[in-house]
Formats: C-alpha cells, structure tokens, sequence
C-alpha cells in the first residue's frame, strides 16, 4: 500500500508546487484563490480514481494487486468529494455566499454547474460508500452514473477558473493532462471495458459438484488461452442471456493447464446461485486478463497457509503447481462440514515430497479456528509468513490474535475481493 500512497502523494504535491507559481488573470480574494486549489486537487483525486477503475496491468503493479487499488478507489473517492465540499466552503466562509463571477452561486450558469456537480457527487457518493448491502449490479449502475457530475465538475473548472486554463503555465499543462488521464479512463471504463476486456474466450467442458452448494466449471479455449500464474483470480462472464451471469472476479481454481480454465464456484446467494443452477455443458464464457499479487514465492521459506470454506481455491492451484522444496508450509484448512468443504480428499494427495503439511479444522468437531490451534500445530520458531484466503471475519479474528501471540510473523498476506 506504501508505492501507492506515494504515487497519490507525489501527484498531489507536483500540482501543489505548480499552483504556487501560478498566477490568476487579475487579482481575487486569497478565499477564492485556496479553493480553487483545493478544487484542482478535487479533479486530480477524481483523475487517479477513474484510472483505477480501467484496471489496466499498470494498476495491478503500481497497487500491489488489483484489489488494494480498489481499496485505495473508495478512500480516494471519499476524500475527492470531501475536498469538494470543501472547496465551496471555503469559498462561503471567505466571502459569503455570492462569490466572485458566481463561483459558488447558484444564480448563474457557470457557478450552478458546481453546485450541480457538488450536489450528485454527495447523493451517489453516499450510496456507492454506504450502501454495503446492495445487489453488486444495482451498485455498479449506480457508480457508472458519477460519470455526469465528473463531466460537469470538469466544465465548472474550464468556465470558471480565474487562470488561463488553456495557457503554457506548469499548472494549466498538468492539470489538463490530469483531466484528459481522468476523462479518457472514465469513458474507458463505462463504455469500452467490458465490450473490449473479456477477450479469452471458452466453452464449458466439464461441469462437477465438489460440495454442498459449490460447482467446479471447467472450460477449454475456443481461440488464445488465458495464461496466469497459480493464485491469480480473473473476471468471469457468460454473455448468454438465459444465464445472465454478469462480470465477477474469481480465483482461477487449478494450475495452469494449456487450453484450459477451471473455477470453483459456490452458492453464496447472489448471482452465482443462478449460475450453478443454470450452467451446463457447452455453455460459453468469457475471462479477461489475470489479476493479483497472491504469490507466496515471494515470501520467507517457512509459511503458513490459512483457508476458509472456498477460499481453498488459490492453495489448491499452489499444490498442483508443485510447492518448491525450500519452502516449509502448514495449510491450515477450516470448513463447516464435511460436506461443505470441497477437495477434502484431493488436498491430500497434493501434498507433495512432506515439505507441505495439512491441517483439516471441521468446525462442527473442533470448532473454529484458532491461533491457539496453529501454535500447537506448528512446532516452529523461525519467522513465518501468513498467507490467508476465507471469510473476512475470520481473516480479521485472526490477524488480531496473532498480534497478540507468541509467532514471529513477518507478513500477513491476503486479498480484498470487495471491488466498490
């Protein structure tokens, strides 16, 4: 998270630096002149956003993983619209409501689009950041709508700025490459994305029941495969209608296999219980590009996986692969039931040479997984890194309690799949 916070912080110290050998076309109220500061680094928090949102391969790398850069999305998002606020305020509190050319009144065109803007920023704002519970489609239709109040910032900033805005000046260049970075990946990513980025394409090969409400879907090319590395996750669509299965980020679930993509998939009782029920053989799909950072190769040679109920999936994909020699792991594996835990008998025939440990927690004969449990387990002292895919209540239980125990853990390793 540390590149990318510089990233944010560097482009918003550069346009700092460059407002401050700015000059305004003829003299206005120092009010006026901070806020059209805080303005401009409105648009450039709004610029930084709308690129993420292309997840273009250059975001996977600058963020660490596509899912960190969706975290930074939503906190970003907030603080632009904060700044908005902010801009307006400063302006009322500076020089009352009536400002200089209509800036922030309502009483002319130019000041009404930034009271247009501010005002759809707010409303959608707060249901893209609040509304946790809502169908993920609903929300994303939702969020492809802060494309008009962008728009309509953009024209407040080119109408009412007291700088030439169209001038040679450092600030005018950066802040309109900024707005054209901003623009270009806005309309990208609501018009050209997913008519252009589900370029892999597959029939389903193999459809397999591996638990209690969980499919294994299993496809072969129909042209170029997809090539990722284990633990990489994509995202899935079948275009079909009488599906209706929209884009959604899943781990690919087995190693590479040339011409081949398999997923594991359960009832979690959005639109993937309409996919299980509807998927057959032939059925087709689309995958786009591979996604994420969840790599333990690049952490210490002694490990510790953690799993919870379809969260096997990336470890799975890991032990086909083949786990190194130099490298000493405990997976630890927690499921409700036997029946609800998919690849029981699979797991342990991938364990390879010894160096690759497993550990089954079924909660109903154990209860739930505890660091008191992998203590035990793991009779070690050196240094460990924690890879961990499951249920974010158990991710976050754990990571507290780890802190307070007695292992030596170097890093805790997961990955968000909450992308709004």
């Amino acid at each position: 998270m540390r590149k990318n916070n510089i990233l944010l912080g560097a482009v918003s110290l550069v346009t700092v630096v460059f407002w401050l050998l700015l000059k305004p076309v003829e003299p206005i109220a120092t009010a006026v002149h901070i806020s059209q500061l805080v303005g401009a680094l409105s648009l450039v928090g709004l610029a930084y956003v709308n690129f993420i949102a292309t997840r273009h391969p250059w975001v996977d790398r600058l963020f660490g993983g596509l899912d960190k850069a969706y975290v930074n999305h939503k906190w970003v998002s907030l603080i632009a619209i904060i700044l908005i606020i902010a801009h307006i305020g400063i302006l009322a509190g500076g020089e009352g409501l009536i400002i200089a050319r209509g800036v922030v009144s309502p009483e002319d065109g130019p000041g009404m689009l930034g009271w247009v803007s501010t005002v759809l920023f707010l409303v959608l704002g707060h249901i893209a950041f609040w509304a946790t519970k809502m169908n993920y489609e609903t929300w994303k239709s939702i969020h492809k709508i802060m494309f008009l109040p962008y728009l309509v910032g953009l024209a407040h900033y080119y109408q009412c700025s007291d700088y030439m805005v169209l001038g040679l000046a450092p600030f005018n260049i950066w802040l309109n490459l900024v707005n054209a970075v901003g623009l270009i990946a806005v309309i990208y990513s609501i018009f050209i994305y997913e008519k252009t980025a589900f370029r892999y394409r597959y029939n389903v090969s193999r459809v397999k029941n591996v638990a209690k409400d969980t499919i294994e879907i299993t496809g072969n090319t129909t042209d170029k495969y997809l090539e990722f590395k284990p633990g990489q996750f994509t995202f899935l669509k079948f275009p079909d209608r009488s599906i209706n299965f929209p884009s959604h980020p899943f781990t690919i679930s087995q190693a590479p296999q040339k011409g081949e993509i398999q997923f594991t998939v359960k009832n979690l009782g959005d639109h993937t219980a309409k996919l299980i029920d509807k998927v057959k053989v032939g059925d087709q799909f689309a995958v786009t590009r591979p996604s994420g950072m969840f790599d333990y190769t690049r952490g210490s040679r002694h490990q510790i996986w953690i799993a919870g109920g379809i969260g096997i999936t990336p470890f799975r994909s890991f032990l086909q692969a083949g786990v190194p020699e130099e490298f000493s792991v405990d997976l630890f594996y927690a499921y409700n039931n036997a029946a609800e835990g998919p690849y029981l008998d699979e797991l342990k025939t991938l364990l390879g040479g010894g160096n690759v440990r497993l550990h089954l927690i079924d909660y109903r004969e154990k209860g739930f997984l505890t660091v008191e449990m992998i203590e035990e387990a793991v009779k070690i002292e050196n240094p460990v890194d924690i890879y961990f895919c499951g249920p974010v209540p158990m991710r976050v239980g754990l990571k507290k309690a780890m802190e307070q125990s007695n292992l030596n853990v170097l890093g805790f390793h997961f990955e968000e799949f909450k992308f709004r």
